[in-house]
């Protein structure tokens, strides 16, 4: 299960993953984000502390938001990735395309 929270601020909208990313939440990950969907320059913090899995269905979704991100002038960036998680993103290159914090 996965719990997805968006919270907008001065800096932008954090959005807090909390549980794992599998298959079958992915889908709800990705309509979790249509109010980012619609921005003009999204500035889009994903807060993964709480992420405990992630699946190659939740990468898509990453990959889909950095792209739309990048298409509109944006910014993405992921912060406090567990080992686990990190791990799967060097593995697969993704820890190059995002920034990491």
């Amino acid at each position: 299960m996965l719990k997805i929270t968006l919270a907008d601020n001065e800096t932008g909208t954090t959005v807090t993953l909390d549980g794992r990313m599998d298959t079958a939440a992915a889908p709800e990950f990705e309509q979790a984000l249509a109010p980012v969907w619609v921005m003009e320059e999204p500035r889009i913090l994903l807060d993964c502390q709480k992420l405990e899995y992630i699946s190659s269905s939740g990468l898509r979704i990453f990959l889909k938001l950095k792209k739309f991100v990048d298409s509109k002038a944006g910014h993405v960036a992921l912060s406090a990735l567990q080992p686990t998680v990190k791990e799967v993103f060097e593995m697969t290159g993704f820890a190059k395309m995002f920034q990491i914090k």
